[in-house]
C-alpha cells in the first residue's frame, strides 16, 4: 500500500476564526492526503521560511506546499515579500517541480498573489473540483475532472418586462447542431390559458420583433395532454424559436414536430437559464 501525500497548509491565524482552515483540511484528509497545518503570524516577528523550512526541505515530511491566499495571508506588501522569500527558498531546495497552491477561499484575486507565484497553480474553493485539484497537483498527475454534458440544444430564458402589471417571457431554443423542422413547442393542456404560448422565429440571441411564420398551427395532442404550438420554419444553430409566454410553465416539450428529436424540460431548468 503505498504513503500518503502529506501537504504543509501554511494560513493566517484570523482566516481561521470560524473553523474554515479546519474545514479545508478535514476534506483534504478524506480526499486521501495527509495535511500538516502551519499558522503564520506575521506580526510575531520570526520568519516565514525559518518556520517551514524543516518541513519543506525535508521530502519525508512534505510532498507540496499550499497556501490559504487571503487579505490577512497576503494582503500587504510586507507579506507578499515574506511569502515569496519563502517560495523561492522551498523552490531552490526542492526544485521547480514542488507543488506550490495558492487556495483561495472566494474567486480567484491575483492582486494578492506575488509575482514569483503567478505561474503555480491557483485553486478556488468555488469550483466544486477544488479538492481534485489540488490532490492531483500533490500527485503529480492530471485531475480526474467529469467535463458537465452539454445538451444537443442550447435555451435561454428571456425577460421581457411587465405588461398590464404582469412579467412576460420568451423562452429560446434552437438546436447546437442540424435543425428542426417542422417545429413543436407543447406544454401541458391544462397551464394553456394561463400561459398562453406564441412562437416566434429569428436569429439567435436576438428577441425578433415581429416576422413570418409558415405552416402555424394549434391544436391538443392525440393523447389529450398537451398544448402544442407548431410551425414550418427551421430552427439551426443560428435561428432559434422564442416562444413567449405570459407565465413559465410547469413542463415544456420542444424539438421536431411529429418526429425527433424531441427535449422536455421542467421549470426549475427554464428558472435557471435566465438570460
Amino acid at each position: 500500500m503505498s504513503q500518503k501525500k502529506s501537504i504543509w497548509l501554511t494560513y493566517a491565524w484570523n482566516d481561521n476564526l470560524d473553523g474554515d482552515v479546519d474545514f479545508t483540511a478535514q476534506e483534504l484528509i478524506r480526499a486521501g492526503l495527509e495535511v500538516k497545518l502551519d499558522r503564520w503570524n506575521f506580526t510575531a516577528g520570526k520568519r516565514l521560511w525559518e518556520q517551514i523550512e524543516s518541513f519543506i526541505q525535508d521530502p519525508s515530511k512534505s510532498d507540496a506546499w499550499l497556501l490559504y491566499a487571503t487579505q490577512a495571508s497576503l494582503g500587504s506588501q510586507a507579506c507578499k515579500e515574506e511569502f515569496a522569500y519563502a517560495l523561492d527558498r522551498a523552490l531552490h531546495n526542492r526544485g521547480g517541480e514542488f507543488p506550490v497552491i495558492a487556495l483561495f477561499p472566494a474567486p480567484v484575486d491575483t492582486d494578492l498573489v506575488p509575482a514569483s507565484i503567478k505561474t503555480r497553480l491557483f485553486v478556488s474553493l468555488t469550483d466544486p473540483d477544488w479538492k481534485e485539484r489540488i490532490v492531483a497537483a500533490v500527485q503529480k498527475r492530471q485531475p480526474s475532472i467529469v467535463q458537465p454534458q452539454v445538451e444537443p440544444y442550447a435555451l435561454t430564458t428571456h425577460k421581457l418586462g411587465k405588461q398590464y402589471g404582469v412579467e412576460r417571457y420568451a423562452i429560446e431554443v434552437r438546436p447546437r447542431a442540424g435543425t428542426w423542422a417542422p417545429f413543436l413547442g407543447a406544454i401541458p393542456l391544462n397551464e394553456k390559458d394561463h400561459v398562453s404560448p406564441v412562437l416566434m422565429h429569428g436569429p439567435a440571441r436576438r428577441i425578433p420583433r415581429g416576422g413570418m411564420l409558415s405552416y402555424t398551427g394549434r391544436m391538443i395532442s392525440d393523447d389529450g395532454r398537451w398544448w402544442e404550438v407548431f410551425a414550418g420554419n427551421e430552427a439551426t444553430p443560428t435561428q432559434s424559436y422564442y416562444i413567449l409566454c405570459r407565465k413559465l410553465p410547469s413542463l415544456l416539450f420542444f424539438g421536431v414536430h411529429e418526429g425527433s428529436p424531441q427535449y422536455r424540460v421542467t421549470s426549475d431548468f427554464l428558472i435557471s437559464h435566465f438570460a
